[in-house]
């Protein structure tokens, strides 16, 4: 069996409890800390782009208000529909949450967002 170590490889001996994993300790930390630095950068990533769908939010808001406006104009920014942090209902409209920002999409093509 071989050490766990993404760069290390090296062949457990066979006398070795079954179980063990890495050669030795040193081997077990620094997988452990790329491990670390894995999550760290999958979760950067994904905050990055919830800070990016807010600040858009926060934009439209600005420049609309509460009121309806063209679908198109969040289109052309390349909104990320499938990012949410929750759903909230106001007024028996079901809106997506972002950050500190909602927004719902009619059918006719207009999109309306609010500042909670």
């Amino acid at each position: 069996m071989l050490c766990n170590y993404r760069y290390c490889q090296v062949e457990l001996p066979g006398y070795e409890n079954g179980n063990r994993r890495y050669c030795d300790e040193h081997c077990y930390m620094a997988e452990k800390l790329e491990r670390a630095k894995d999550n760290y950068a999958s979760r950067k990533k994904s905050l990055s782009e919830i800070d990016r769908i807010e600040t858009l939010l926060r934009v439209c808001q600005k420049k609309y208000g509460d009121g309806l406006f063209d679908i198109n104009v969040l289109r052309a920014e390349k909104m990320n529909w499938v990012i949410t942090t929750g759903s909230v209902t106001l007024d028996g409209i079901e809106y997506r949450v972002v950050g500190s920002f909602a927004y719902s999409a009619f059918a006719d093509g207009n999109i309306r967002i609010v500042k909670l």
